[in-house]
């Protein structure tokens, strides 16, 4: 008799459960390998920093403050985060690398748990309203697009305020879904339920960053229905429901930030940091064709296969999808939007990579062996870039002058370019035998390497001369007891770690007027500028403390002389 076929040896619920988690476990990995390599750096992390530690000392939960005035930049839900995670992990540490109330890694650590849970919730739904396959590519997709790894291990607010939003937008679909495919909703997966949890998750997404949330939220919804031709669907999404709850949720912080902030405060909050902002901005103001270029880079490599993806949404007639109609929307709306803005970031447009993701891995999960070589070819290529260029300067080319300033660095360099060199070899032989489950995968796990290396030695070299806490332990002793102030537009990173504020002084008679015994600090490249009344007799009146360099460039450390100089006297 034949022997019976082997039986496969049966998953422990642990091991199955860790291969069902695998891409977002693996994520998380990599975000807490980063978290603790670095300090606070400019110009975004000392200025969350800064206020995380004013509302501590304040004891406040309604206002975020820096330099001791109420900061009117973004409404307070990631201040909220943030505190609440600084306070609760100074008390469990007992202040480990706590330093004035703040710690990098713990501000840190919510943008970390908001891309991990997000990815986490993005698979679920694409396997339980898509296709199951499409799940772990899309989410490999995501958590190696370079804007979407960097944003999550940096304390800025775009990470949680895009996930909100997509998760919201997500929810949305997921109703509208129910609705449109008879026989798929039923008690405990209710069309409403999901109406419900996208106005909850738009609400907090608007607490995190603003009006900002449900414009975009009101122009895909309303260019998906009309595309549709379904507005009647409106009439079951729940939407006086979720005005209500967008109301209790918003309102309560906002009326409390107006009353205690007053006019001035609730005027910068909601109209000059949005509408002005959007129509008469004062930085980052670009043409409207940059978030093409931001693309390029942010989305890297991914971004080489959006050709093929537009040939492949119109070879397979995929418009006809009501999905697929919303995932195209949900990345175009915001693109055409945002670039009619005066005011760019590539991270403004972060919350429509997960909606690509998902279009991206269809792509890859339909292609026929023929476009999987092509498609391969491509991701080979674009791997092969880094790869190439890390090479050459491991190798010692770029002049003696570039070789000079990576010498420290040389041996990530060298541990990078070995590993995207493999990475590419691998999808290129993905490619060649036509495997399109292993381009993905492939080039996820070398750029995954890519950036723990130079995420975790990397950064660790490169934290010494960006971060702040040699100025201050060289200032600290020069400032005790005294007033500082700070010359034009405060630095945050120059007054966290000391038990200072800096009120700023921006005229020549604020200088003049400034008692001997206080100190100034100042950027060196603004302190010699001959600007905002600044003329050398005036700078002549300071002398020099202390210099440290900081951040590419150099801090002083100032105070007035009691006699004048030479060059003043008559």
């Amino acid at each position: 008799m034949d022997a019976p076929p082997p039986q496969p040896t049966p998953r422990s619920p642990l091991a199955a459960w860790l291969r069902a988690h695998a891409p977002e476990l693996l994520f998380a990995i990599l975000l807490l390998a980063v978290l603790p390599m670095r300090d606070l750096w400019a110009p975004d992390e000392p200025d969350f920093a800064q206020c995380v530690k004013e509302m501590r000392l304040r004891g406040d939960w309604i206002l975020p403050y820096l330099n001791g005035v109420p900061y009117s930049e973004k409404p307070i839900l990631y201040y909220w985060v943030m505190k609440a995670s600084s306070v609760l992990l100074d008390a469990l540490t007992g202040g480990f690398g706590f330093t004035q109330g703040v710690a990098a890694w713990a501000l840190r650590l919510p943008s970390v748990v908001a891309a991990v849970a997000f990815l986490s919730a993005f698979r679920r739904w694409a396997a339980r309203f898509l296709e199951p396959g499409l799940a772990e590519p899309a989410a490999l997709i995501l958590a190696t697009t370079p804007l979407w790894f960097w944003q999550s291990q940096f304390i800025q607010i775009d990470l949680l305020f895009s996930a909100l939003l997509a998760w919201s937008w997500f929810c949305w679909l997921g109703g509208y879904l129910l609705l449109r495919r008879p026989g798929e909703s039923g008690a405990s997966d209710s069309p409403r339920r999901w109406f419900l949890k996208a106005y909850f998750w738009l609400a907090l997404a608007f607490l995190a960053k603003g009006p900002l949330a449900p414009v975009l939220s009101v122009l895909v919804l309303a260019a998906f229905l009309a595309w549709q031709r379904d507005f009647k669907v409106l009439r079951r999404a729940g939407i006086v429901a979720g005005l209500a709850i967008t109301l209790l949720l918003v309102s309560p912080w906002y009326i409390a930030a107006g009353l205690k902030g007053g006019a001035h405060y609730a005027y910068e909050l909601i109209i000059f940091q949005n509408f002005e902002r959007a129509t008469k901005a004062w930085d980052h103001i670009h043409p409207w064709w940059k978030y093409g270029e931001y693309l390029l880079g942010d989305f890297f490599p991914w971004v080489l296969w959006l050709p093929a993806l537009a040939l492949h949404v119109r070879r397979e007639r995929l418009l006809a999808d009501p999905a697929t109609r919303f995932l195209l929307l949900a990345f175009a709306v915001p693109f055409l939007f945002l670039s009619l803005v005066q005011s760019k970031q590539g991270k403004y447009l972060l919350m429509g990579y997960p909606f690509l993701a998902l279009l991206l891995a269809d792509l890859a999960r339909r292609a026929e062996p023929a476009r999987i070589r092509r498609l391969g070819g491509l991701l080979a290529g674009g791997l092969a870039l880094p790869a190439a260029a890390l090479s050459a300067l491991a190798l010692g080319l770029g002049g003696a002058k570039v070789q000079a300033q990576i010498a420290p660095f040389l041996g990530p360099l060298r541990l990078m370019a070995l590993g995207m060199g493999v990475g590419t070899a691998f999808v290129m032989i993905q490619a060649v035998r036509g495997r399109g489950s292993g381009l993905v995968p492939g080039a996820a796990l070398a750029l995954g390497l890519l950036y723990l290396v130079g995420g975790t030695w990397g950064f660790r070299l490169l934290d010494p001369p960006k971060s702040y806490r040699r100025w201050t332990t060289a200032v600290q002793p020069l400032i005790a007891g005294r007033p500082v102030f700070y010359w034009q537009t405060i630095r945050s990173g120059v007054m966290v770690y000391t038990d200072h504020l800096m009120p700023e002084l921006r005229t020549a008679k604020a200088l003049e007027s400034m008692d001997p015994e206080a100190r100034l600090v100042a950027q060196r490249g603004e302190w010699e500028q001959d600007a905002w009344g600044m003329t050398p007799a005036l700078r002549a009146r300071f002398e020099v403390l202390a210099a440290v360099p900081t951040g590419g460039g150099e801090i002083l450390l100032l105070k007035k002389r009691l006699t004048p100089t030479p060059e003043e006297a008559p």
